[in-house]
C-alpha cells in the first residue's frame, strides 16, 4: 500500500485493555503493528498500576503505540470505553490482550466496509478458535438479516452441543462515533461483550459487514487464565434474569443450559443445580432435540465431573 493511498484511508485504532500481562499484550500489539493496512494505531489501556507493562510497551519504540496508564483499576468494560475516548481513529478495532490478528485483518475489513457502499457501524471477521485440541475456524456463519442477536449467539449448536455462531470480540471493528454513543456497560464482572451485542448491534444487515475469512487468533490456553475461565454460574444466572428483555424465551433457555449449567458443572456442582436451571425453562422448548441433548450433556458433566 503506497503512502499516498494510505493518507486517504481512515485511521483505525486498536483498543487493547490489559493489566499485569506484559508478554501477552506485547504479542497483541505486535500483531497490530504488523498489519498490511498502514493507517493504524494501538491504544493500550493499562487498567491500574503496572510498571512492567508500561516498560514493555515503551521498549517497542513505535510511535503508533499509545499508552493510557490508569491510576486505579476500572474493570474491562470501562477500560475499553477509556480507550475509545482516547483513540484518534474513525474506526475502533477491539483486541483482547491475549489474542492476535493476522496481518491482513484490518485491510480486509476496511475494504469490505468500503465496497458495501452502505453506512456500516459494525464489522466482524472469522477467527481461529484454539480452545480445543484441534483449532477450528469460527463462526460457522454470521447473523442473517434482522435475525435476533440472542438467538444467533445461543441457539445454533452442533450435534454435540458446541456453539457454531459467535462474534468474538477481537474480530470486531466498530465506528468510533457509534461506540461513544453506545459504550460498554460499567461494573459487569463478565458477559460485557455479550451484553453489548444484545443491546447495541444494529438489527439490519445493511449496517453490518462481515468477512468470513479467519483473521484473528482466539487464544484460550488454560494457563492464560481468561476471566471467562472462572465463570460463576450464579452470577451468569442472575445476569440473565435481570436482562430477560434482551433474550427471546427460546434463547434464554439455551443460555441457561449452554452457559449457566456449564459453569455450574465446571465448578463441581451436581445434577441438582443443573435441574434447578432446567426447571426455569418453558417445557415446550425441550421438544428441540439439541436443547434436550444439551441438558443430558450437562447432567453427565455434573455427575462425572467432566471438564468439557
Amino acid at each position: 500500500m503506497s503512502s499516498s493511498n494510505s493518507l486517504q484511508l481512515p485511521l483505525v485504532s486498536a483498543v487493547i485493555p490489559t493489566r499485569n500481562r506484559p508478554e501477552l499484550v506485547c504479542r497483541a500489539v505486535r500483531s497490530v503493528l504488523q498489519q498490511t493496512y498502514a493507517q493504524v494505531e494501538a491504544v493500550v489501556v493499562i487498567d491500574g498500576p503496572d510498571a512492567a507493562t508500561v516498560d514493555a510497551l515503551e521498549a517497542l519504540h513505535d510511535a503508533r503505540v499509545r499508552i493510557v496508564a490508569l491510576q486505579e483499576n476500572v474493570g474491562g468494560s470501562e477500560a475499553r470505553n477509556v480507550g475509545v475516548r482516547h483513540a484518534s481513529g474513525e474506526w475502533i478495532a477491539l483486541l483482547d490482550d491475549d489474542d492476535e490478528w493476522l496481518p491482513e485483518k484490518i485491510e480486509r475489513q476496511i475494504k469490505t466496509i468500503a465496497e458495501s457502499g452502505k453506512k456500516i457501524f459494525f464489522s466482524a471477521t472469522g477467527y481461529i478458535d484454539e480452545q480445543n485440541i484441534n483449532p477450528e475456524i469460527q463462526p460457522k456463519f454470521f447473523p442473517a438479516d434482522r435475525q435476533n442477536m440472542s438467538e444467533y449467539l445461543f441457539c445454533n449448536l452442533d450435534g454435540i452441543g458446541r456453539r457454531k455462531s459467535f462474534l468474538q470480540t477481537s474480530t470486531w471493528m466498530v465506528s468510533r462515533d457509534y461506540l461513544l454513543s453506545h459504550p460498554f456497560a460499567i461494573g459487569l464482572k463478565r458477559n460485557q461483550d455479550t451484553e453489548w451485542l444484545l443491546r447495541h448491534t444494529p438489527a439490519a444487515s445493511e449496517k453490518m459487514a462481515f468477512v468470513r475469512a479467519p483473521l484473528s487468533y482466539f487464544h484460550s490456553d488454560n494457563e492464560i487464565g481468561r476471566i471467562s475461565k472462572a465463570e460463576d454460574w450464579k452470577y451468569n444466572d442472575r445476569w440473565a434474569d435481570s436482562n430477560r428483555h434482551l433474550f427471546t424465551e427460546r434463547s434464554y433457555a439455551y443460555f441457561l443450559l449452554f452457559v449457566c449449567a456449564r459453569s455450574a458443572a465446571l465448578q463441581g456442582k451436581g445434577p441438582k443445580q443443573i435441574l434447578s436451571l432446567a426447571r426455569k425453562i418453558n417445557f415446550r422448548y425441550f421438544a428441540e432435540w439439541k436443547l434436550m441433548l444439551l441438558l443430558i450433556k450437562r447432567l453427565l458433566q455434573s455427575t462425572l465431573k467432566l471438564k468439557r
